[in-house]
């Protein structure tokens, strides 16, 4: 079987949970590619599906992520067996609420019902859909009327060997503060986005502020991607500091220094800081709505995200008892175990082939991880700007020589790319090795 995995989004390709699904889904079916070899996996760009003749060259066409409500491209609908993965409907679920401004609402509003009129249309085209939580299952049958038997849930996964708990919690956060010029005090993080409307972070803040005037001793640092209007809000209260945009290194030190996560979401598909939080040992205030209870279970305290009182209590509750920060920290890191990127890939690809007719007597392993391996460092550079123009000019003019060197020099060590390489070291390294053997003479 040939699976054709797409590994960018667009315009949306930016968007980091997005490539985070591609990278660790490409990269476990690259694992089980290797070991069962039984398919191959393709990485290609979502934008190309229906076009010349890359249907012709998969049984299977997998969007691990289309990243909301948008529904797939109607090129896409030409593809033999399309699966897709949902996460996180909230604009068709919450509307103007998850929005930072009216204007914003108004423009997305004839976006979002032109969208659902496709899925209303259209969706007996797609095979099968899954999602992350049975949250997002009932929230695709209420508002996109998406038929309840084709939708399966996989939960995704976390990277245990990146998010770990600390070996020593009190010189972790002793570190990282120093790191950022912070004095060494206990603290709880909140990992953010440009959007502050979907993550409530201004009854977060103003839940926080009355907190701190209630005595609790942490501070709030706000972490990521973060809108000047925050910025200058955080100023204004006493103990949130701004980190802003960190490194995965700084951000697992962040999480494993921190007494909780507080992220009381209007909405969460599937909620990745919680997640990394938990693995890290981290306990959690979060919201009682949607994904959060169904994610963190036991390992958390849960919040009305409308209710600021009901926000502050938990920050005062878990601020105070050092038991109960104990207990919720095993509760979180034992819970976390329960998502593993392996899981997640050996379901899909269970899905894939229950739902996936191909002539297996006539597949050659060996022929087609040849297209497969083409085929993906062909799409790598084509999507990633990193590489920049030499490798473009490289593909212009058929030198794979020199792509397959930069993949071995340079590829496997970017973070960017190297999940999709990884699957296919061994063939990168078998052709670099032919290209350096002399030449016979007769070679085509």
């Amino acid at each position: 079987m040939r699976i054709g995995i797409a590994v960018d989004y667009g315009k949306y390709a930016n968007a980091s949970s997005l490539n985070l699904i591609a990278k660790k889904m490409f990269l476990e079916f690259g694992k089980l590619m290797n070991k069962k070899k039984t398919f191959t996996v393709t990485a290609i760009k979502y934008e190309d599906i229906g076009m010349g003749d890359v249907n012709e060259h998969f049984d299977c066409i997998c969007v691990p992520n289309m990243g909301g409500y948008r529904f797939p491209h109607l090129r896409a609908l030409t593809s033999k067996n399309l699966i897709i993965g949902v996460v996180g409907i909230d604009e068709v679920v919450l509307g103007e609420q998850v929005f930072k401004t009216k204007s914003e609402w108004n423009m997305t509003k004839p976006i979002i019902e032109r969208e659902i009129s496709k899925w209303e249309k259209h969706v007996d085209k797609i095979k099968v859909i899954h999602v992350s939580t049975n949250s997002d299952k009932e929230q695709l049958i209420k508002y996109l009327k998406v038929p309840q038997d084709k939708i399966h849930v996989i939960s995704y996964g976390v990277d245990h060997k990146v998010f770990m708990p600390p070996t020593n919690k009190e010189k972790t956060r002793k570190k990282i503060r120093g790191k950022f010029y912070l004095l060494d005090s206990p603290y709880f993080i909140h990992i953010s986005e440009w959007n502050w409307a979907r993550k409530n972070i201004f009854r977060m803040l103003e839940a926080f502020e009355k907190a701190r005037s209630d005595g609790i001793e942490q501070e709030l640092l706000i972490v990521g991607k973060i809108d000047p209007i925050v910025h200058k809000k955080a100023l204004t209260i006493d103990g949130v500091r701004v980190i802003g945009f960190v490194s995965e290194e700084h951000l697992v030190e962040l999480i494993q220094g921190s007494d909780a996560l507080i992220l009381p979401s209007l909405h969460e598909g599937f909620g990745f800081p919680l997640v990394e939080a938990m693995a890290c040992g981290t306990p959690i205030i979060t919201s009682n709505v949607f994904s959060p209870p169904e994610i963190v279970g036991d390992g958390g305290l849960f919040a009305d995200p409308y209710n600021v009182t009901d926000i502050t209590n938990k920050i005062i509750e878990i601020s105070r008892d050092k038991k109960l920060q104990k207990i919720l920290s095993e509760k979180a890191y034992e819970r976390s175990k329960k998502f593993l990127w392996k899981d997640a890939a050996n379901k899909l690809l269970s899905l894939i082939e229950e739902n996936t007719n191909y002539d297996s007597h006539n597949f050659s392993f060996i022929n087609n991880q040849d297209l497969a391996a083409y085929r993906t460092i062909v799409t790598v550079c084509e999507i990633l700007p990193s590489l920049g123009n030499v490798a473009r000019q490289d593909l212009l003019e058929f030198n794979y020589s020199r792509i397959i060197s930069w993949a071995l020099e340079v590829g496997f060590k970017d973070p960017d790319v190297g999940d999709f390489l990884i699957p296919f070291k061994d063939w990168l390294v078998s052709h670099a090795e032919l290209d350096k053997m002399p030449s016979t003479g007769n070679q085509v």
